[in-house]
């Protein structure tokens, strides 16, 4: 991750970026900068840890296994902030990457639980 503040996005290397789309949209959209880098790790929350603690900002994402997992350098690696499955629907992707985007901003998440059925 380099040094300007933008939220790390750690993907495993086997996620195509037509799978990200939608996540980095919704990141896109609370304007908040995110930095992406590719990994050969497949445990989502591994990523997530490391990607919070290399961000400026404190706030990773890890996309591994059909699971994104959204965390803060102050939580324990085992324990992210949020979790949910990759590509479930379009809707629940973006939301997870806005909620991201709205940690930084201290904003109000989106609820995921009301998206699960969403497209």
């Amino acid at each position: 991750m380099g040094d300007r503040p933008a939220i790390g996005l750690l993907v495993n290397e086997r996620i195509g970026d037509e799978q990200l789309a939608s996540v980095l949209n919704g990141i896109e959209e609370e304007q908040v900068p995110v930095e992406l880098e590719r990994s050969d790790e497949l445990n989502p929350l591994a990523l997530a840890h490391t990607a919070a603690q290399l961000s400026r900002l404190g706030i990773g994402i890890g996309i591994a296994l059909d699971f994104i997992v959204i965390t803060t350098e102050k939580l324990p690696a085992g324990s992210p902030y949020l979790a949910t499955t990759l590509n479930r629907s379009v809707a629940l992707d973006r939301a997870a990457g806005a909620d991201a985007a709205r940690l930084v901003k201290r904003m109000p998440l989106i609820d995921l639980t009301t998206l699960s059925n969403a497209d």
